[in-house]
């Protein structure tokens, strides 16, 4: 009988460690958080006959955690030169050379800054919403200053581990305020934004990339506004790569007395910070 009961109470103490609330409760996985930040910078200094110097710079920098996703991108090109002595024609059809007023003095003639900031929330690994908004200088355009707001639909087309491509369907607002020697100096401008991106690794130390971006002015459709930029970059090391990138900024209706195309090459050293 003893044994019997002995059975019965050992039973009993099995099944109470069973109940509901005793066991430890699965712990909930946090969300994934992915942090890069990048710097580019590059440059040129030249002096003798010719006498100028170039300096290019961007910070790229995103986090990403859950489904959302903070992006910053911002960046600088700045160049100057020595003026070179004028060539005239006189009265008599002879020609003297006059040397500048200030020959000393670096004279600038390229000066763009840009900083574009965005936030993403996917809805699925491949659809996202997105919501950006940026400035720029460049009175060299015809722009004292650009600012712009955006909103859009992004979509990754291809997301394998050599290639990508993404395509983006936005609306765009800018307010242009032109060079004090535009008439008139400022304007709205609604376009439509359509983006197609991608990039291609030949390997561990080698990649290709481009991006185009068509801006048509809904109110005007005849101005459109193309942007392309493409990259070669080479790994270097670990940290280091080397870029080799080439920006293209077309604008059939450009600022008034400015040319519509710009056109940048630049060679830079990039290094992953983070």
């Amino acid at each position: 009988m003893w044994s019997c009961m002995f059975a019965l109470s050992s039973l009993a103490h099995a099944e109470d460690s069973t109940f509901t609330g005793t066991a430890e409760a699965p712990t909930e996985e946090a969300p994934a958080t992915e942090t890069h930040v990048t710097g580019e910078l590059g440059g040129t200094v030249a002096s003798g006959n010719s006498n100028f110097y170039t300096v290019n710079g961007l910070v790229s920098a995103s986090h990403k955690f859950g489904r959302n996703q903070l992006s910053l991108v911002a960046g600088l090109n700045l160049g100057g030169a020595k003026p070179l002595p004028v060539v005239a024609t006189t009265t008599g059809g002879a020609t003297e050379t006059l040397p500048p007023a200030d020959p000393d003095k670096y004279v600038q003639n390229v000066q763009r800054l840009y900083a574009d900031g965005r936030y993403d929330r996917f809805l699925t690994d491949h659809d996202a919403l997105y919501v950006l908004a940026g400035a720029f200088r460049d009175r060299f355009a015809g722009y004292d200053l650009r600012t712009h707001e955006q909103i859009g639909y992004s979509r990754l087309l291809v997301d394998g581990e050599a290639a990508t491509l993404r395509a983006e369907l936005g609306l765009d607002w800018a307010q242009e305020d032109y060079t004090g020697d535009v008439d008139p100096g400022y304007a709205d401008i609604l376009a439509a934004r359509v983006l197609l991106g991608g990039s291609y690794a030949f390997d561990d130390r080698a990649s290709v990339a481009d991006t185009v971006e068509v801006y048509e002015n809904l109110l005007d459709p005849a101005d459109v506004r193309v942007l392309n930029t493409a990259s070669v970059t080479a790994t270097l090391s670990g940290k280091l790569s080397l870029k080799v990138s080439h920006a293209l900024i077309f604008d059939n209706v450009p600022v008034e007395g400015f040319e519509p195309l710009d056109q940048t090459t630049m060679v830079t050293l990039v290094a992953s910070l983070l």
